[in-house]
Parts: structure tokens; sequence; C-alpha cells
């Protein structure tokens, strides 16, 4: 989990870096709804978790993790796409918006 003193140091202001660890912190309870842009400038929005439980694969089955971890990149955010059911990530610099 990122801490706001490290996300601050990056270059994120201190709002843009709360509204990081309110989004990381809610999807570890919960589906969270949020919008970030892409890459190319097109604005996404995404239904995503860190919720185990919620981690439903096309067969059903929970997703399990097969190997080592990856190391946690400071500048992403990872979450489980709830709309393709498949691992997603953006840069913390795009965030645009949190809901709920």
């Amino acid at each position: 989990m990122k801490t706001k003193e490290n996300l601050v140091t990056l270059g994120l202001t201190e709002t843009q870096a709360d509204e990081v660890m309110l989004l990381e912190s809610a999807m570890l309870e919960r589906a969270v709804r949020f919008q970030f842009k892409k890459k190319d400038g097109q604005l996404r929005e995404a239904v995503g978790t860190l919720k185990r439980e919620s981690m439903v694969q096309p067969d059903g089955s929970i997703w399990e993790p097969v190997g080592e971890s990856k190391p946690d990149v400071p500048t992403l955010v990872k979450y489980w796409d709830l709309t393709v059911q498949a691992w997603r990530c953006f840069n913390v610099f795009n965030l645009v918006t949190v809901e709920g």
C-alpha cells in the first residue's frame, strides 16, 4: 500500500495523494467506480476491487496468484477490473475521480 508521503515525493499534490490512498483502501473492502486518463488521453471509467473474494474468473473460480508476486510500482495503481475479470493498472498521476 502506498503512503501519502511517498506519493507526494513522487510529485502528486496532497489532494491527489489522498485520492489515490482513498481508492486503494476502498478497493480492499468493496468494488469502487473511478475514472482515469489512459495513455492515449481518453477517459476510462472502471469498476475495480482488491477484495479477493470478488476476483471471480470466467469459469466461476476465484483468482489465485501464481508464481512470485511482482514488486509494487509506486507510480501504478493495480486493480481487478470487474468488467473484464482481469488485472489492470494505471498511473497515479492519471486518476480523475473516485465515486463513493
